[in-house]
């Protein structure tokens, strides 16, 4: 992996910014400072269960004393952390004084789950043509309240400043939206939603920080996901209960279970590719991100961290399916990242026929005409090679050995078949 090539004024704000670190002036990253910050910002005080406390800690701390944040990678950290508490604070407020958000019933949502790179990013968008579903839109994670209707959620304001913190991210790192699109109108991923309780890997993407990864990995999720639940009451109370909820984030496959106590009648998408042909463009995209914020990084220990933290997540998830087998087996689909590039919709018309969803024939030209004119290669080609990550398919392939023998293996199910209608 090359050196980031980073525009002249960051380099050169970094390293003034840099020499002022160095002499003790910097902004402190502490749970109490943060806190006391977002209450003055909002002048609002309670911040709900204070159960999301211990992870915030945990993260201030690993943030100060492993991440090696530059000057701009600190004042990026800071913003961020300020800004979900404010958010979590303006949720609380919002949903205490509305009474109508907790009354809002979260019915049968439609989780995808399953590694980067396997799919989900395309069947996310064939699924959001359907009209019957809403997904989270970036910009109203980011500033959810008040919570936008359905006149408003195209054309709010708030839209255009979200934008531009989106293109910021493109400016500090060329080149980001050809690893993964981002945008102010573009669905959001859960992840994003999971940050304002401190419990998400969108921190441990775009970090180097793994003594909190390491405790993150131990915790239960149960809270965390009551926090989700309720970010999507608040914004379903504007819009109504009409449509089922598409929701999409890799990790969720670690937390199945969880997920199951939360949203008892969730409906789970798996998505199922090799494991070593997705580790490298993962790995890829990590080093990319943790750029915005620091300029030492160590491709190798990304890809074995990337590898080991898959290896337990997929195993998590196996265990899972394996214990939820007997009463939940019919809230879960898998897919083949095989079938879903090469047969995409007998694939989805499969999974609504298998949950009782109605694909109608309208909707299933929807999707062909958004398949036909969906452009290739958009924002560039993301280029990336195993090595540079330290990551050999023969040597590390076998710690995903149960996992892909389940899903991918000769006695695994049946790859989904061609559709006589297509």
């Amino acid at each position: 992996m090359k050196k980031p090539k980073r525009p002249f004024a960051i380099a050169a704000i970094n390293s003034l910014g840099g020499l002022l670190m160095k002499a003790g002036m910097r902004d402190p990253l502490s749970a109490d400072d943060l806190m006391q910050q977002a209450m003055r910002n909002t002048q609002l005080s309670d911040f709900g269960d204070i159960d999301f406390l211990p992870a915030l800690e945990q993260l201030c701390v690993a943030l100060e004393t492993e991440a090696k944040l530059n000057f701009i990678g600190r004042k990026i950290a800071r913003g961020s952390l300020l800004s979900l508490l404010e958010r979590r604070l303006n949720i609380i407020n919002y949903s205490t004084r509305t009474p109508a958000v907790k009354q809002q019933h979260i019915r049968k949502p439609l989780f995808i789950a399953g590694m980067p790179r396997t799919g989900t990013t395309i069947l996310f968008e064939l699924l959001s043509q359907d009209p019957h579903h809403r997904f989270p839109l970036s910009w109203e994670v980011e500033n959810p309240i008040p919570p936008a209707n359905e006149d408003s959620l195209h054309n709010d304001p708030r839209i255009a400043l979200a934008e531009k913190q989106f293109e910021q991210v493109e400016q500090l790192v060329p080149g980001f939206n050809a690893m993964h699109e981002i945008g102010a109108t573009l669905p959001q991923e859960c992840v994003a939603i999971l940050a304002a309780h401190f419990m998400s890997e969108q921190w441990v993407v775009s970090y180097n920080i793994p003594s909190y990864r390491r405790w993150l990995m131990q915790r239960d999720f149960r809270k965390a996901y009551e926090w989700h639940r309720l970010c999507l009451q608040v914004m379903q109370s504007g819009y109504g209960e009409n449509k089922r909820w598409l929701l999409k984030t890799p990790p969720h496959i670690g937390y199945l279970e969880t997920i199951l106590e939360v949203y008892p009648d969730a409906c789970i998408i798996q998505t199922h590719r090799e494991p070593m042909q997705v580790l490298a463009s993962l790995s890829s995209l990590t080093c990319s991100l943790r750029t915005l914020a620091s300029d030492k990084i160590d491709p190798v220990a990304v890809g074995q961290d990337e590898l080991h933290n898959w290896q337990d997540f997929l195993q998590r998830g196996v265990k899972a399916r394996s214990k939820l087998a007997e009463n939940h087996s019919h809230q879960f689909f898998d897919i083949r990242f095989d079938d879903i590039v090469q047969r995409p919709l007998a694939v989805i018309e499969s999974m609504y026929h298998y949950f009782g969803f109605d694909f109608t024939p309208e909707l299933k030209q929807k999707m062909q005409d958004y398949l036909d004119n969906r452009p290739r290669d958009k924002h560039g080609q993301h280029r990336y090679e195993a090595a540079d990550y330290g990551l050999d398919a023969e040597r590390d392939g076998a710690g995903f050995a149960s996992y892909s023998q389940r899903y991918l293996g000769a006695s695994a199910a049946a790859p989904i078949p061609e559709s006589s209608t297509e």
